[in-house]
């Protein structure tokens, strides 16, 4: 009977035993431990120096980080508080297990748990926040397995990457960092004893709320080091409780938001530490430049100012700056869609030249009347309300002048410009609908970044790509213009005197070396722009009022234009290299042209020099274009100059060719709508001829003075001069 009993003992113990190895084997493990533990994202500059650590969702910071970076006493500290058996243990202590049932037992409900840093590291990993007997039993399984599987290094690096240090601290690393401003591997050992007391109860446990009740866990877990024996030799109790560790307040760093708002916007799922385009250095530069120049700014009646610079080489931004009064301080002026003002007319001129329909001495109307032809209902003009007449192209981008942009555009066709515009990385708030004709002069809306990208791009030589922010984010080149009409366009751009007439020799656009620069003011005085680039870095500038309020008429000259220069100057000086000269090559070539036409010149002519793309050099003389009287020469222009050559603004006395009489507006067959929203007396039209001094009738009877009130109907205009008659038919709707 005896050894039956025996061997019914033996095989309910195998049995035992066996049921509770495959316990051990088939335990689950939580699938968060194979994975690394959760981070808050540190966005880190060009050289590698963290910047911003913005909050996530479960924690203000969280840094994970390999055992050996958490120094000697941190880990040392934890296991002996928490856990002084750990190294010894299999996954549970048998022996705290045993006297935290007895405990239980005589309080008669859970009191102690007497989990292991294995067990803890389970729970953590199954994010487990119920405390029942169940739970701990399948805990304990996990831990038996997770022993045998990792190492203890391996499960103490887990553990300590998932502790709560309390205000929303989560690792050795943001701990260390937030209450000793200090990374782990740098902790005294009172501080890393400090530290390994908060994950106990991290919400009673705040340094910063209760440091009354963490001074007090210190020096529990001192004297318990002390009377264990677990205490370093070389250091003494006394010592560490009548000196304890004095914690601060050291938050994550934060700077450059707006850029840290655009990268975060940008990183992959799972990134956390990131490299980035940023160049701290410089963006503390400009944010100094920005606030110096708040004062003069509010003088003109803007509020807010926003800088992006970007390498040209790399399309990575280095600096971006957003500044407005405290009510608006959260938005991004640098990505925020605004009026782009003139900026865009390079963008049009190279694609003229591209296209072979105009070159950089070509002659362009800058008239009232020139663009009606292609235009009848769009009338812009210039700024200071002055025509200059005939004007080359330099001159006419140089200067900014409406009029002939929106002639050159008529040329290249203002849908396919559009578009054109939007492979720079242009990204119009509407489509072209939206804009029509006048998105050239500015009524499309841009942001500050896309309008450095493209610059950039222009500075590239037309190689094109949005600018990136992240170190590695994927670029999409594409070509949008030839190298040859980039180099003449930028060329325009540095020129000075190509704008002398609009902004002087001395403005703020003209800096000590060859710079290409460009400004825009939109319609009311809502947005001044500067944007230019060195050989090295673009440049952009935006201010204004971030509510669309307009500045006190201020152009972007006056605006804009200061706090460019003064970044640009600093870039020089710190090592930027000037724009290249135009050297010839097989794609561009250049030649002597007559200063006032654009034409090979005549004998004696003031001429200047001037660049093409090779085989686009004028073939023809001016001397065509001159009348010959009494030994003086007089320019003749086209016929379509009449009304320009009669009026005030003719600076050079030229006259127009009216040998053909004709009318020049309207156009017959134009078709005229009534503006319901305005005066009937404010809606008119001035009829224009090659002969100013002509007749003019509407429907047979006569106009005096030459003008028009429209009304719905038909009408036929006459104009009578010397004995000739010519008509246009129109309707008015």
């Amino acid at each position: 009977m005896k050894s039956r009993i025996f061997i019914v003992a033996v095989v309910l113990a195998a049995l035992a035993v066996a049921g509770f190895e495959l316990r051990v084997r088939t335990a689950p493990l939580p699938a968060s431990l194979n994975e690394p533990p959760p981070a808050t994202p540190v966005l880190e500059d060009i050289r590698g120096r963290p910047f911003s650590s913005p909050a996530a969702d479960f924690a203000r910071d969280a840094r994970p980080a390999h055992l050996k970076d958490f120094g000697p006493w941190l880990p040392m500290a934890t296991v002996a508080v928490e856990d002084h058996r750990f190294y010894a243990h299999p996954g549970i202590d048998y022996i705290s297990m045993a006297g935290a049932a007895l405990r239980n037992i005589g309080n008669g409900r859970i009191i102690s748990g007497a989990s292991t840093i294995t067990q803890q590291t389970i729970k953590l990993g199954s994010g487990r926040t119920r405390r029942t007997l169940d739970a701990k039993w399948r805990e304990a399984f996990s831990a038996l397995r997770l022993d045998r599987e990792w190492p203890k290094v391996k499960i103490l690096e887990a553990y300590m990457n998932r502790l709560d240090y309390g205000n929303r601290r989560i690792g050795p690393v943001a701990a260390a960092f937030a209450y000793f401003g200090k990374p782990p591997a740098d902790l005294t050992f009172a501080e890393a004893v400090y530290l390994a007391g908060i994950p106990q109860s991290p919400s009673r446990l705040s340094p910063w709320k209760y440091p009354a009740q963490t001074l007090a866990r210190y020096t529990r877990n001192i004297q318990r080091l002390r009377d264990g024996g677990l205490l370093p030799a070389e250091l003494d109790a006394e010592s560490l409780l009548s000196s304890p560790p004095v914690p601060g307040r050291h938050d994550p760093v934060s700077a450059a938001p707006h850029f840290t708002r655009e990268a975060l916007s940008r990183l992959r799922p799972g990134d956390s530490s990131r490299r980035t385009t940023l160049d701290l250095d410089l963006q503390a530069v400009v944010e100094r430049i920005v606030k110096s120049s708040q004062k003069p700014l509010e003088e003109v009646g803007a509020s807010g100012c926003a800088v992006v610079i970007v390498d040209n080489a790399t399309g990575g931004v280095r600096a971006m700056v957003s500044s407005a009064p405290p009510r608006h301080k959260d938005i991004n002026l640098a990505t925020t869609p605004r009026s782009a003002g003139s900026t865009l007319k390079p963008f049009l001129y190279l694609e003229a030249i591209d296209k072979h329909v105009a070159t950089a001495a070509s002659l362009l109307p800058d008239t009232e009347e020139a663009v009606r032809a292609a235009y009848p209902d769009y009338d812009p003009r210039n700024y200071n309300e002055r025509f200059l007449g005939p004007v080359r192209l330099r001159e006419a981008l140089g200067n900014s002048l409406n009029v002939p942009a929106v002639v050159t555009l008529a040329k290249t066709g203002a849908r396919e410009t559009f578009r054109k515009l939007e492979s720079w990385g242009l990204d119009f708030r509407g489509g072209f609908d939206a804009c029509g004709a006048g998105f050239i002069l500015g009524n499309a809306e841009v942001s500050l970044l896309d309008l450095a990208g493209a610059y950039a791009s222009l500075a590239r030589n037309g190689i094109s790509w949005k600018p990136t922010l992240l170190s590695g984010e994927p670029i999409e080149p594409r070509p949008c213009g030839s190298a040859a009409a980039c180099a003449i366009v930028t060329d325009i751009l540095c020129d000075n005197e190509a704008r002398r007439i609009s902004f002087g020799n001395a403005s703020p656009l003209n800096v000590p070396q060859r710079v290409a620069v460009k400004t825009g003011t939109s319609s009311g005085f809502r947005d001044g722009w500067c944007v230019g680039f060195t050989k090295d870095h673009t440049v952009a500038v935006w201010t204004g009022n971030p509510d669309g309020s307009p500045m006190n008429s201020t152009l972007a000259v006056r605006s804009a234009a200061p706090v460019w220069n003064d970044i640009v100057c600093f870039l020089l000086a710190a090592g930027d290299s000037a724009v290249p000269e135009l050297r010839e090559d097989a794609e561009l070539e250049s030649a002597f042209i007559a200063r006032e036409t654009g034409l090979l010149p005549r004998p004696g002519e003031p001429v200047l020099r001037e660049w093409f793309l090779r085989g686009t050099a004028p073939v023809d003389s001016s001397a065509g274009m001159y009348r010959h009287n009494g030994g003086k020469e007089t320019l003749v222009l086209p016929s379509s100059y009449a009304a320009w050559c009669a009026g005030p603004q003719n600076r050079i006395g030229a006259v127009a060719d009216t040998t053909k009489f004709e009318i020049l507006f309207p156009k017959d067959g134009a078709v005229f709508s009534l503006n319901p929203a305005l005066p009937r007396s404010q809606q008119e039209i001035i009829p224009q001829s090659t002969d100013p001094t002509c007749e003019w009738f509407a429907n047979g009877k006569k106009l005096s003075p030459a003008k028009l009130l429209l009304e719905p109907g038909e009408f036929t205009l006459s104009a009578k001069s010397g004995g000739q008659e010519r008509t246009a038919s129109f309707r008015v709707e």
